[in-house]
């Protein structure tokens, strides 16, 4: 080998550690830069769009999962589609709007939440937060059977909401006010961020609630590699992780609803097994005991 391909070598390793190093630093600064509000505010600021499906059969309390959109904002369709799936095995859906709230149109999301400018993952884990503390407060959904869902973006929010010790450190935005940390049953990742600025990169998760991962394997969107190799290193560790991966999949490969110019990347053959995974995920959970 040439010597100058020792130095690339050599610089590629010094920039990544640098990064590795920096990283955590820069999304201190971020966090810090948020306004504070308490949990109660969080919680006013999303509850009117948030919406609640319950199943057509069996007795409240249901048990729920609370689903959390991509970086683009919530497609109404898309969501309902999956709310049927987790109605269908006897659970309640409660679809959490991040987006609209905050005054962002689909195409400013595009511009500013899925170019990493605003919303990172650090501070949308509030939203997890908020939407647990109102599933916990409904009676009609039962509060020890609560499963968090996330596509790309919303999934990067949930693993970073699983970093979160409660003793010393909330999400971003919001002020510490309960060292109580909410029961979660299990956790579905669909095609999450796992890359630059998650904080799953440099913190362990201080929840370890049952995963399921599912991952696009020819991911445009997201890096799929880093996720594979976060969630094997997780199962390595002797965590519950159940990842499947779908290996020439697109990002959103489980949306029938998308735009003419990207309905390409639905793949209904994947999108249909990540359903027949999702549903034995979920009924599994039901009747399993409670941690």
């Amino acid at each position: 080998m040439k010597l100058w391909h020792y130095i690339v070598i050599l610089l590629t390793v010094v920039s990544a550690l640098l990064v590795w190093k920096r990283e955590p630093a820069m999304l201190a600064f971020a966090a810090s830069k948020i306004t504070k509000a308490s949990l109660e505010d969080r919680i006013k600021l999303i509850e009117g769009a948030v919406e609640v499906r319950l199943p057509e059969e069996g007795e409240a309390p249901y048990p729920v999962v609370i689903q959390f959109h991509g970086c683009a904002g919530i497609d109404v369709p898309f969501h309902h589609q999956w709310a049927s799936v987790a109605n269908d095995a006897g659970y309640a859906a409660m679809i959490v709007d991040s987006t609209g709230p905050r005054g962002y149109s689909r195409q400013s999301a595009l511009d500013i939440v899925c170019q990493g400018k605003a919303l990172l993952g650090q501070e949308r884990a509030g939203d997890v937060l908020a939407a647990i503390h109102m599933a916990e407060a409904n009676p009609q959904l039962d509060a020890q059977r609560i499963i968090l869902a996330g596509w790309s973006h919303g999934g990067w929010s949930v693993m970073d909401y699983l970093t979160m010790d409660f003793k010393r450190r909330w999400p971003a935005g919001l002020r510490h006010s309960d060292d109580r940390p909410p029961t979660i049953r299990g956790a579905i990742l669909l095609y999450p961020h796992c890359g630059l600025g998650a904080l799953s990169r440099s913190r362990q998760w201080r929840s370890q609630p049952e995963v399921l991962a599912l991952i696009a394997g020819s991911d445009t969107v997201v890096d799929a590699e880093q996720c594979i190799s976060y969630f094997e290193s997780k199962k390595r560790a002797g965590d519950p992780v159940t990842m499947m991966i779908y290996p020439d999949a697109e990002h959103v490969f489980d949306d029938p609803f998308l735009d003419v110019g990207y309905l390409h990347w639905y793949n209904e053959h994947y999108a249909n097994d990540a359903m027949e995974r999702y549903t034995v995920f979920l009924e599994r959970l039901k009747v399993s005991p409670a941690p």
